[in-house]
């Protein structure tokens, strides 16, 4: 596992995500090696193959020192490249496993784009306060994921966003950004599909260009 300084988080911030929170990534370290694995908040980065738990013990600046002596978090020396997957096909089934080889619906990164026609709101589920996606200036950056906010209205808990959006950090994600963005803003809407041991079945939507500034208000926060 890997902590990302500055210049790696600027890099994942300027590339999509692959869902609410996350980003499919290929990894090239200097000695030419390939790797994949899963970026979170632009900051964490879990190689495929490692255990999920390792999310919630990094989230704890205790427990990074203990990390390192350990053996189980580098500081991103080693990486060459970082480059989100476009798509599913390039994922490999380590990484993203879906539950069901049928699929009645598709994600929203296989939908058509749309323009906002009509006033709507949307809602961000995080597990990080900090999200990285959302500028100091309240706008979202491009290819970044959400929710409608009717569709939000089934998530009481953290977990409850988990297993809805199938999202593949275990830590809950408690913290709720509202996005109220102008007529005409560039959307792609689908529904989450089964992932990561997640059943998904929530409405997830692209903001294709990001939004602009002043859009973005939050985060509350829900139970875990």
């Amino acid at each position: 596992m890997e902590l990302l300084n500055e210049g790696w988080q600027k890099e994942l911030i300027a590339q999509p995500e692959s869902g609410m929170g996350y980003q499919d990534v290929a990894i090239e370290l200097r000695n030419r090696e390939m790797r994949h694995g899963t970026a979170f908040n632009a900051e964490f980065l879990l190689y495929s193959g490692e255990p999920s738990h390792l999310l919630e013990r990094i989230s704890e600046p205790s427990e990074r020192l203990l990390m390192r002596e350990e053996k189980q978090l580098g500081l991103g020396e080693e990486i060459l490249s970082l480059k989100v997957l476009q798509s599913e096909a390039d994922v490999p089934t380590r990484v993203r496993e879906s539950s069901s080889s049928t699929k009645s619906s598709s994600g929203a990164k296989d939908a058509p784009e749309e323009e906002l026609r009509n006033k709507e709101r949307f809602k961000r589920f995080s597990a990080y306060a900090n999200d990285r996606r959302v500028t100091a200036s309240g706008a979202l950056v491009p290819g970044t994921y959400a929710t409608t906010e009717e569709d939000a209205k089934h998530v009481k808990t953290g977990r409850d966003a988990v297993r809805r959006y199938a999202l593949p950090n275990p830590k809950p994600a408690v913290y709720v950004f509202t996005i109220d963005p102008p007529i005409r803003t560039q959307l792609k809407r689908g529904v989450a599909q089964p992932a990561y041991g997640q059943p998904g079945g929530g409405v997830e939507v692209i903001f294709v260009n990001g939004s602009a500034a002043k859009t973005v208000t939050g985060p509350a926060q829900i139970p875990p």
